[in-house]
């Protein structure tokens, strides 16, 4: 296909999202590449003049940034989620929008798996306990210290079921659990069942958040919902931070209303010293990770591997993975 012998501008406003052992493929025509370690907001602006294409993991590309550089005909989003963009910006000004999907379904889901066992299993309450001194100080061969629960036979519930709910709910239906999910669309899946929100939250033992980060899902589960809980209920966050309110899961755990937690997204990230959530982070029935659910070696080479897919398609004309 002949294409536009123009030199295309194209500059990744924070490349610091992607380790640099990782390259991402440069297209095969005459561009021009230009590399940012990171961007402020203030930054974006002037260096977006010029450009062709954005690739972005966390800069927010605004109206205001778009009106300001014409130039800018598509987004290269390098991650899934897209709640960085103003999309309605980009539909009225004609500015294509990519993604990447597909890539880290493994690398999430075995993280939700990793977590639920670790709660369930209490393995850090009993690995603090060897630290402590305890089991040495037994009288007998063992420690009886938490309730150990089983993976087997409990019940999962996912919220929200695109690519990496449904990865999730495989796996925990794999190994036993009895899965169900909640979803604005309907879906047939031979190992779940589909059940309102209100159903999912309240029966199950683990709760796993895989929705999108809208004006909808925005402190979906908050203080009414983590009242309704089961008391032992197991919540894990893989999905946005945001989606859960944070001080209310706080005091929820404080009160004793869930069994624990593992969040691997914050509402501000990288979190400061206040952060909620780094109060309870020391608790043994609390899992805080920094955003690494996604970054298995694996889903990273994925990562890059699509992305620059994604900006030589545009190139070409023939753009994919488009969100908008």
């Amino acid at each position: 296909m002949q294409v536009n012998q123009l030199i295309k501008k194209i500059v990744f406003l924070d490349r610091v999202g992607l380790p640099e052992r990782f390259s991402v493929r440069a297209p095969e025509l005459d561009h021009q590449w230009d590399n940012y370690g990171s961007t402020l907001p203030e930054q974006v602006i002037e260096r977006s003049v010029g450009a062709d294409v954005l690739i972005t993991n966390k800069v927010k590309i605004t109206r205001e940034t778009l009106l300001a550089c014409p130039s800018v005909k598509h987004i290269a989003v390098a991650a899934t989620g897209f709640n960085i963009i103003d999309i309605d910006a980009c539909l009225e000004l004609g500015v294509s929008v990519s993604n990447i999907p597909s890539y880290a379904a493994t690398t999430v889901a075995e993280h939700v798996i990793a977590s639920a066992l670790c709660l369930r299993r209490q393995l850090l309450s009993y690995r603090q306990s060897v630290i402590d001194g305890k089991w040495q100080r037994s009288s007998s061969f063992c420690l009886f210290g938490e309730p150990i629960n089983d993976l087997k036979n409990s019940s999962f519930a996912v919220i929200g079921f695109g690519e990496l709910g449904r990865a999730a709910a495989s796996m925990a239906a794999a190994l036993g659990m009895r899965v169900i999910f909640s979803s604005r669309g309907k879906h047939q899946c031979e190992f779940a069942k589909q059940v309102s929100f209100e159903e999912a939250i309240t029966t199950a033992d683990i709760i796993s958040v895989h929705c999108s980060l809208n004006a909808e899902t925005l402190n979906l589960i908050a203080a009414p919902q983590l009242r309704k809980m089961q008391p032992h209920a197991i919540l894990i966050n893989t999905a946005r931070g945001g989606i859960v309110n944070e001080a209310d899961v706080v005091q929820a755990i404080n009160d004793k209303l869930i069994g624990g937690i593992s969040f691997d997204v914050l509402v501000e990230e990288p979190p400061s010293d206040y952060s909620p959530l780094l109060s309870i982070a020391n608790f043994e029935n609390v899992i805080i990770t920094p955003h690494s659910a996604w970054a298995s070696e694996q889903a990273m080479q994925r990562l890059a591997d699509i992305l620059a897919d994604n900006v030589e398609a545009f190139l070409l004309g023939s753009p994919q993975n488009l969100v908008s």
